[in-house]
């Protein structure tokens, strides 16, 4: 009788068998996990920046596949803070993106006058509540004039606002846009939370912001950003460098209002004309400016170096300002000192109506 010693070798075959498929399903199932960690927040972070945003408020903000990390956070031991969070993802073919978020302290008329903020006519002013606005690409909010002693901007320590500073929380967003709602959501919501930990804030719940639309559309001769009657100075247009092309408006005249003049031409040039009326920015820090100077008539104050002026227009100051781009400086030349005092006596007439401001007549120097 023959012996069949080799019977058992199928058994460890299906054993072997057994234990690399084992094994190639651990390897998928250690993937996926990975590939989850690293695309979506599963199991990530429950709040950012030290408690001062929710991760539904950041996830709303950093929108899309993605794993959402703090990088940095500074300002644990004081109310002032800067923190930054990026959005990151493997094999998917989408690049970072980061948002810092910070206390600020800024000039009263910052949004206007600053070239950190740029472009005031492409950022959707808040007409409602919170004093604020944002584009795509940043956003501000001011914080309760009773933090501006309390909270500042941190750096190795906090350092407060001087007198006739204000305090801010900003946000800028680096390599990609975002929504804007959810950025004046966040803000707004953010704010709230650093002021009652500062001890300063005002209560009440936190209003989502209603946010002012952007609207583009051709420059008219005769009626500049919509202002009937307001019409720029002969030498303030050059043939073939900067002439009538389009205007971008944001907000309303009501409340904060924005115009970009984006002139036809060579020169590429931007004007822009801002007013505002909003108690929150034409305060104290403002009408306090040591550089503005009454104008004769006692209706109100002018700083010509800003082209800003504070008016008073029955119950209600309202501030004009009025700010060009480097190329608009170089296309009018020798003629930029005559030419912007002729353009911003324009603008204040022509805006000044809509508020039932008084006629005022600008010093010549």
């Amino acid at each position: 009788m023959q012996s069949f010693q080799g019977t058992p070798l199928p058994t460890k075959r299906r054993r072997r068998g057994w234990v690399t498929a084992t094994g190639g399903i651990t390897a998928l199932l250690t993937m996926a996990a990975l590939f989850v960690h690293w695309n979506t927040n599963f199991l990530g972070e429950q709040e950012f920046c030290d408690g001062i945003v929710s991760s539904t408020e950041m996830s709303s903000v950093l929108d899309g596949a993605g794993r959402i990390s703090t990088v940095s956070s500074l300002g644990k031991v004081t109310p002032a803070f800067a923190c930054r969070v990026e959005r990151t993802s493997r094999f998917l073919g989408k690049e970072s993106t980061e948002i810092h978020i910070s206390t600020g302290v800024h000039e009263p008329d910052f949004p206007f006058q600053t070239r950190v903020w740029k472009d005031p006519s492409a950022m959707s002013f808040f007409s409602n509540g919170t004093t604020g606005a944002v584009s795509g690409e940043r956003g501000w909010v001011l914080l309760p004039e009773v933090c501006w002693t309390k909270v500042g901007t941190t750096q190795l320590a906090q350092v407060l606002p001087r007198s006739g500073e204000v305090t801010t929380l900003d946000a800028v967003i680096e390599n990609g846009t975002v929504d804007r709602q959810a950025l004046a959501k966040m803000l707004a919501a953010a704010a709230h939370r650093i002021a009652e930990r500062a001890g300063c804030g005002v209560g009440g719940p936190v209003e989502t912001p209603r946010l002012q639309p952007v609207k583009t559309a051709p420059t008219t001769a005769g009626a500049v950003c919509g202002l009937p009657g307001f019409t720029l100075p002969r030498k303030a247009l050059i043939d073939g460098e900067a002439t009538l092309g389009t205007e971008q408006t944001s907000g309303r005249a009501s409340d904060t209002w924005a115009c970009g003049m984006h002139l036809s031409g060579s020169a590429q040039a931007v004007i822009w004309f801002s007013t505002t009326s909003d108690p929150r920015l034409v305060g104290p820090a403002l009408l306090g400016d040591k550089n503005f100077r009454d104008i004769a008539d006692g209706a109100g104050k002018v700083n010509r170096s800003r082209s800003t002026a504070a008016l008073t227009c029955g119950a209600e100051k309202v501030f004009f300002s009025m700010r060009w781009s480097d190329e608009y400086s170089d296309a009018t030349r020798d003629d930029v000192i005559q030419v912007s005092r002729a353009m911003f006596q324009g603008f204040i007439d022509s805006a000044g109506k809509r508020h039932g401001c008084p006629a005022v007549k600008l010093a010549s120097s």
